[in-house]
Parts: C-alpha cells; structure tokens; sequence
C-alpha cells in the first residue's frame, strides 16, 4: 500500500478501516483504479469502474463523518436489491435531489446522471451525485458492498 493510500486510512475511524481494506481489495482485484487526491475537509478516494473508466465510487470526508458516493449507473437493472437496504439507507435514497433533466428541468450542461429505478413499488428519477450518498458507518457495511458487487456485475456485462 501506498503512502497516500495510508493517510487516507488513518482518517478513517478505526471500526471502519476493515471494511474500507476489504472493499479497496475487491475493486482493485476487479481492475478499479483508485485515485486519491488532497481536499480541504480530508482526502476525496475514487474508484473507477475497470471497463468504463468512469467513477464507480468515492470516499468524501464532511463533517458529520466520512460519507460514501456510490455512481449505481446500472440500477435500474438490479433495483431488486433496494428492498433490501436498512431504513436508514433508504431514506437518504427518497431525501436526495430529484433529477432535474429527468424531469425537463435546466441542470449542468456537463451533468450526465439520471437514475429511474424502483424502490418498494415507488418510482424514484434521482441525481446521480446524491442518490447514493451514504455514511460509512458499520450498519451499512453489508448494503453498500452488495451495490457495489452489483455494479461492477452490471458493467462488466456491458
């Protein structure tokens, strides 16, 4: 591991730093390459998807904790799994800012997310930046692991 690497590590909380390990593990042995640059509020860790190229998560440090930014581009094919996720998942999922081009609104011309999938029954038009914005925290662990594995399914099916 990298000096880099390891910094942004050891900001990480203790209890959270094995899950972190295990997922930087699964995604580079998948072929993900993960980037880590300097912010003002901590380090920002990216990983990309090994056939796109593009953004497939982040790590993003706030205030109120280290915070994960899942790009779930393929969820509408497996939105099966959102039934799935705890209580508190699913209501960062309804909070997140709708997508303004899904709904024939003015949004970034460069913005290219649009997420339409189901959640028990209820249609969702989400932002891509915010629709999978969730703390890492132990009780998530599972859950953001399995979208992650579902993911990178989805796109190494591309």
């Amino acid at each position: 591991m990298d000096e880099t690497f390891m910094l942004f590590l050891n900001d990480i909380s203790v209890e959270c730093q094995g899950f972190v390990l295990g997922l930087d593990k699964y995604l580079t042995e998948k072929g993900s390459k993960r980037t880590i640059k300097s912010a003002k509020s901590g380090f920002v860790t990216s990983y990309t998807s090994p056939k796109t190229g593009k953004a497939l998560l982040n790590y993003v440090f706030r205030k109120t904790g280290v915070k994960m930014r899942i790009y779930a581009a393929g969820i509408g094919e497996y939105s099966e799994i959102l039934s799935d996720f705890p209580d508190n998942m699913k209501k960062d999922i309804i909070k997140a800012g709708d997508c303004k081009k899904l709904y024939g609104l003015n949004c970034s011309p460069t913005c290219t997310g649009r997420y339409s999938f189901l959640m028990d029954g209820v249609s969702y038009k989400k932002c891509k930046n915010m629709a999978f914005f969730h703390s890492l925290e132990e009780r998530n662990f599972s859950t953001i692991r399995k979208i992650v594995e579902a993911e990178i399914d989805y796109k190494r099916k591309k």
